[in-house]
């Protein structure tokens, strides 16, 4: 039988892990770079800084609802959301054209791809409206994707710190392969 507990794992969380990812891995870059593995260096750089994104994203896939919760699965595992108490949204155009959806409640935070399932979209909306209606304010492209009304005074798209935060660790993990490349000279 299926665990039906959700699993919430906070945006603090997920930042500390990302951080502790970005030390092990310069310091894994610093020795394979003194035993003059370039290429594996480089290679793992590239997996490293996809990793970060979709940790400190929470991309979520495979969306499903489990009572008031969504649960999604992220680089992390398992995540839930709690919609009823849904706080915040945000809409994002990715380089291929793909849309998602960035929803928050009190703990964490998910995105999720556009289209979500069909079982999925009656939820989401409800839970949007829900969040509308207690004075959340849902950016106008947003409630464009659920059909619901805009919000007088919503922002266009909304704001993610996301991307600042995925911007300060590439840049550590940088500086890293930059040290180990010092230090291995």
């Amino acid at each position: 039988m299926a665990d039906l507990k959700p699993r919430r794992i906070s945006a603090p969380v997920r930042y500390a892990i990302a951080a502790g990812f970005v030390a092990v891995a310069c310091v894994l870059m610093i020795v394979m770079l003194r035993a003059e593995y370039t290429a594996v260096v480089v290679v793992m750089g590239s997996v490293g800084l996809l990793w970060i994104s979709l940790l400190l994203g929470n991309y979520g896939y495979r969306p499903r609802i489990q009572g008031q919760y969504l649960e999604v699965t992220t680089a992390v595992g398992r995540q839930s959301l709690d919609l009823a108490a849904l706080s915040g949204a945000s809409w994002e155009r990715g380089r291929s054209g793909s849309v998602s959806v960035r929803l928050q409640d009190d703990l964490t935070a998910v995105r999720v791809s556009i289209p979500v399932p069909p079982q999925v979209h009656p939820h989401l909306k409800d839970a949007l409206y829900a969040a509308a209606t207690r004075g959340v304010l849902v950016p106008q492209r947003v409630t464009r994707l659920f059909n619901l009304p805009d919000i007088p005074g919503a922002p266009r798209t909304g704001a993610s710190w996301v991307p600042v935060i995925v911007g300060v660790l590439a840049g550590a993990l940088v500086v890293g392969v930059v040290a180990g490349l010092l230090a291995s000279a």
